[in-house]
């Protein structure tokens, strides 16, 4: 039976439901955090997620701080949602598949927004996805993608010759068209350039009117 539930120990007395719901929200979606008395100078808090693996993640962060205190991070098999929470849990686990997150990012991500973190985080997160295969199931998970593409492409008849023929179509569009401004373009120059070597034609000068001198008699 996998286990979707971990206890979180030496939980500084400062440190609220809110505190530990956020902490643990980058391992997976949580359902309830219940925080419990343990003595004078701490207490036990147990996160329920709705998967294993957020509760598996989580135990990557055991060596954490969480407010001022280092906190150990442990599966909790034996632990029991309380009656006015199982109904609520239940509520939010029918009908949902959680999506897969890689423990890695999950530790970069924390790191990234400022929460001091064990010194082997990292490298217990990086074994962690090695351990579940991670790497191959996001390469299945891509594989089948690429078969679901091919699978439409077969249905629509969007074979080989038909993209090659459509692109030989816009090919010769395309370059019609630029044939056709290329022409337009040496018309509108050769046109300028007789305009240019053209002379000015001056209308014709009028008549000059002869001067009659009179006779004397």
């Amino acid at each position: 039976m996998s286990v979707k539930t971990v206890k979180v120990g030496n939980l500084s007395l400062k440190a609220s439901a809110r505190d530990v719901r956020e902490f643990f929200s980058f391992s997976g979606d949580i359902v309830y955090v219940e925080v419990q008395s343990d003595d004078d100078f701490s207490q036990n808090a147990f996160v329920t997620f709705t998967d294993s693996q957020g509760a598996d993640t989580a135990v990557l962060l055991s060596g954490a701080t969480i407010v001022d205190m280092t906190v150990t991070v442990t599966l909790a098999p034996d632990y029991h949602l309380p009656p006015d929470a199982t109904s609520a849990a239940r509520g939010v686990t029918e009908g949902e598949e959680s999506v897969m997150s890689k423990a890695e990012d999950v530790i970069s991500s924390m790191l990234s927004k400022g929460f001091i973190l064990g010194k082997d985080a990292v490298s217990k997160a990086k074994s962690f996805d090695q351990k579940i295969g991670f790497s191959e199931k996001v390469t299945t998970g891509t594989s089948m993608v690429n078969e679901k593409v091919k699978e439409v492409d077969q249905k629509l008849q969007v074979s080989e010759k038909a993209k090659s023929a459509y692109a030989a179509a816009a090919s010769w569009v395309t370059d019609a068209f630029s044939k056709v401004a290329k022409s337009a373009s040496e018309v509108g120059q050769q046109t300028k350039e007789k305009d240019d070597v053209a002379p000015t034609q001056q209308p014709p000068s009028p008549p000059k009117t002869s001067q009659v001198q009179g006779l004397i008699l």
